[in-house]
């Protein structure tokens, strides 16, 4: 992810609803050192019954470190050829993008650009730990 720019950065404000409102210009600035994945046989059973070919499968947890804690979880699978994919159902965030004058995308534009982000990001190689 690039660093902050100068003057597209603005710091990351709670609103009372709970979200934090951010352009995706200054979402992409993040920073997201704080990187949790692992499996989970729960979800792996539960995707095999909706047909999804899931080989293994698990959760990821992005946050940043500073406060307000910005995260994003999300459900992978993988298939058995090693390739890992979102699962079906998005992201979970406490993010709402808004527009350059403030005005809220809504959380299926917000959960439409998180996925796309995602898509774009190295998170597949991660190690995963196993749950417990």
């Amino acid at each position: 992810m690039s660093s902050p720019s100068s003057s597209s950065a603005v710091a990351p404000k709670l609103s009372s609803d709970g979200y934090i409102r951010l352009t995706l210009d200054a979402f992409l600035s993040l920073s997201f050192p704080q990187k949790l994945a692992w499996e989970d046989k729960c979800l792996q059973e539960d995707l095999i019954g909706s047909c999804v070919p899931a080989f293994r499968a698990g959760y990821c947890e992005w946050a940043t470190d500073d406060m307000p804690l910005v995260s994003i979880g999300w459900a992978w699978f993988g298939l058995a050829d090693g390739q890992k994919f979102l699962a079906p159902g998005g992201v979970s965030s406490n993010i709402m993008f808004v527009t350059q004058t403030n005005y809220d995308l809504g959380m299926p534009k917000t959960n439409e650009l998180l996925c796309a982000w995602l898509a774009c990001e190295c998170w597949q190689p991660i190690e995963i730990a196993y749950a417990l």
